[in-house]
């Protein structure tokens, strides 16, 4: 197992974001529309050969406790199809709070490469970083997935007061 932390920093008050990050996770665990589908993703590139695309796998997400003294979440997930041939992860996700506007997002926790021994040497050697990598991008996904929710939600609010204002 490798142990992983990364962190994205958003320019979002702690609560609403970690509000939107529990409504996306339970969105993406559900398949709700636009979710259906999700998955993890690396660039080409990443893999050492032309960088003319990304590979992506589909996940199973298990969304688990919510700690709320922590504003963690629980979370776990596996590959939808041949889960056995690609890395699974167990661990949390949740937000710290940076002041009254500010918070990070942070995910840590464990991945565990399929095929023990082989399989550790093929993360070590030629797909060096692979499965941290695609952790990585997920970390950015949801934050840019938090951001968004929150700022639909206050775009929609200033809709609805200025129309009530001016009607």
């Amino acid at each position: 197992m490798a142990n992983v932390r990364f962190q994205r920093p958003l320019r979002l008050p702690p609560v609403l974001a970690f509000d939107a990050l529990l409504e996306v996770l339970l969105a993406i665990a559900r398949g709700d529309s636009g979710w259906q589908g999700f998955a993890l993703h690396v660039r080409l590139g990443d893999l050492h050969v032309p960088d003319v695309g990304e590979v992506r796998i589909p996940i199973t997400l298990t969304v688990g406790a919510r700690q709320a003294e922590t504003q963690a979440i629980e979370l776990s997930f596996r590959a939808t199809a041949h889960a056995q041939a690609f890395p699974t992860y167990l661990g949390s996700i949740g937000v710290d709070g940076l002041g009254p506007t500010g918070s990070i997002l942070w995910l840590e926790g464990n991945y565990d490469v399929p095929l023990r021994l082989f399989g550790k040497l093929v993360d070590a050697t030629i797909a060096s970083g692979i499965a941290s990598r695609t952790l990585e991008n997920l970390v950015d996904d949801l934050a840019a997935a938090c951001t968004a929710r929150v700022e639909k939600r206050e775009a929609s609010f200033a809709r609805y007061t200025y129309h009530n204002v001016h009607a």
